[in-house]
């Protein structure tokens, strides 16, 4: 069991078509040892494990996952505006986004999640700030301007 997918930073808040990054993220259950392992690289052609979580971690994933999940993250002190997520945009063709999502059986044969509602789910904490588009032909964007205060 694994968890492929490729995500896209479209970068520079004021500059938007200037700067595309491309990664590649894979983690997958070594065959050998049971250990969870990160692979990353920016093309399928070139990943490299950068590190692994021991399967003794993990009681409830000696051989599959039931249930995965990611997300994003910002921080900022009590009272100063939270930063933006992603290049600063709010969901859309310029945005950041994750695609080519894909669950990994242990033959390597790659599966699409159903589109959203029956397949991915979003949950964000503060919809003011950042929003999440429904997962949709294989891919979902994401991202905000921030300026969140807690």
């Amino acid at each position: 069991m694994a968890l492929s997918t490729r995500l896209n930073y479209v970068g520079g808040k004021h500059d938007v078509d200037k700067y595309i990054y491309m990664v590649f993220v894979i983690i997958m259950q070594s065959k050998d040892d049971g250990d969870w392992w990160l692979h990353f690289g920016y093309n399928n052609e070139n990943l490299r494990p950068v590190g692994f979580w021991p399967k003794s971690l993990f009681g409830g994933l000696s051989d599959h996952a039931n249930l995965i999940g990611w997300g994003g993250f910002t921080l900022s002190y009590t009272g100063n505006a939270s930063p933006p997520m992603g290049n600063a945009q709010w969901p859309g063709k310029s945005s950041a986004s994750v695609r080519d999502v894909k669950y990994v059986d242990p033959s390597g044969e790659g599966y699409k999640p159903a589109p959203w509602p029956a397949g991915l789910n979003s949950w964000v904490s503060h919809k003011q700030c950042y929003q999440v588009s429904p997962f949709l032909d294989d891919m979902f964007y994401y991202g905000g301007p921030g300026g969140c205060t807690m």
